[in-house]
């Protein structure tokens, strides 16, 4: 069986050969031990870039049945600032970049700021339906060129929200909710645009060819309980969220959906969104695979349920491997297992192989 037939199997709630893995790999061990190379002295020259994109690809192909954002990550500790302003710290070692500082520190500097992200926005919008051919043969382009480095490994062919957790980091969580207490309306024309411009790249690059499968997302919730109120959430996130899912299966892909947290108390209605399947099914925020299975049983396929901050960053292989065969048998059909967002640095190699042992019934 190939790895696109286990994905499109279990997405189906079909019989496979065996549970087929989802993660998204940020995690330098892991790198070097299921491609069985070292990692080069880390660079920004372009040769050592190819060099990590290679050893990357090895071990995903070794190591995942289906991935997301292929790539090391930031390869130099660093600041970088934006069109805007914003100042960003890189993290090669975290994987992942933060703002450090905003052009604004008040409410009416982020309006002003919004005016000009929307305006942004729009054009981009215009650029891609104007030139969509174009617009999809760079895009395919990169994408086969990453296709040609992780193997047979399905790779989600895009990742697509509705604008939510951009305008929050942008903004901060503090002035993003006093922009919308006061000025409710900018937020709700940038997360239209956000919106209508996914939806203009969806219809410019869908290949069910290239993927069956795609990455809606929106982290809503947190530990226990959700990050906005079910009446926010149902102005402004679920319809919009409901026209990308829509967009996607015009033609014919599957919507993976995202998002950390305790997911419970609005998962009806996420469901009547479209969503097709749901990651990470976080753990240690009061998720269980077994309650979602039991309650909703063959609506949604399920991805992750692994938990990576804790378990896989402190516990024993015994531990995981244990673990992994409860969420398997927990799950039923229409599941991959995975972590709880992510396998990055904080994760023990000795507890990934682990993992991969129970899936394979193999020792490395």
């Amino acid at each position: 069986m190939t790895k696109r037939e286990r994905v499109e199997k279990t997405m189906d709630f079909q019989e496979t050969d065996r549970t087929p893995i989802y993660d998204l790999l940020r995690c330098d061990a892991a790198f070097e031990y299921f491609s069985g190379e070292k990692l080069p002295t880390l660079s920004k020259d372009p040769e050592t870039g190819e060099k990590l994109l290679k050893i990357v690809g090895k071990a995903i192909n070794k190591l995942l049945d289906m991935t997301r954002s292929v790539g090391f990550g930031p390869v130099v500790e660093e600041d970088i600032e934006d069109e805007f302003g914003f100042v960003h710290h890189i993290s090669p070692i975290e994987k992942t970049s933060w703002i450090k500082k905003r052009p604004f520190n008040d409410e009416k500097g982020a309006i002003e700021f919004l005016g000009k992200w929307i305006k942004n926005i729009k054009e981009d919008t215009e650029q891609i339906s104007r030139n969509s051919s174009e617009y999809r043969r760079k895009y395919h382009n990169y994408f086969l060129k990453i296709q040609s480095e992780i193997g047979e490994t399905v790779n989600l062919l895009a990742q697509h929200g509705v604008g939510l957790d951009d305008i929050r980091v942008r903004l901060g969580f503090e002035i993003f909710s006093f922009v919308y207490a006061d000025e409710p309306g900018i937020v709700s024309e940038f997360l239209e645009e956000y919106t209508k411009r996914n939806i203009a790249i969806c219809h410019a690059i869908a290949d069910i060819k290239l993927s069956p499968c795609v990455l809606t997302y929106g982290d809503i919730a947190c530990k226990n309980r959700l990050l906005h109120s079910p009446e926010f959430l149902r102005k402004e996130f679920f319809p919009r969220l409901k026209k990308l899912n829509q967009a996607w299966h015009e033609h014919g892909f599957k919507c993976l959906f995202h998002s950390d947290g305790y997911l419970m108390d609005i998962m009806d209605e996420l469901i009547e969104t479209g969503i097709d399947g749901l990651n990470p099914i976080e753990t240690v925020a009061g998720m269980s695979i077994k309650e979602i299975r039991e309650k909703y049983g063959n609506k949604i396929f399920l991805a992750g349920g692994i938990d990576m901050s804790q378990l896989l960053a402190f516990g024993n292989p015994q531990q995981v491997k244990e673990e992994c065969r409860k969420a398997i048998k927990d799950a039923g059909p229409g599941y991959f297992i995975g972590s709880t967002t992510e396998i990055d640095n904080s994760t023990k190699l000795e507890n990934i192989i682990a993992l991969y042992q129970v899936i394979h019934n193999a020792k490395l």
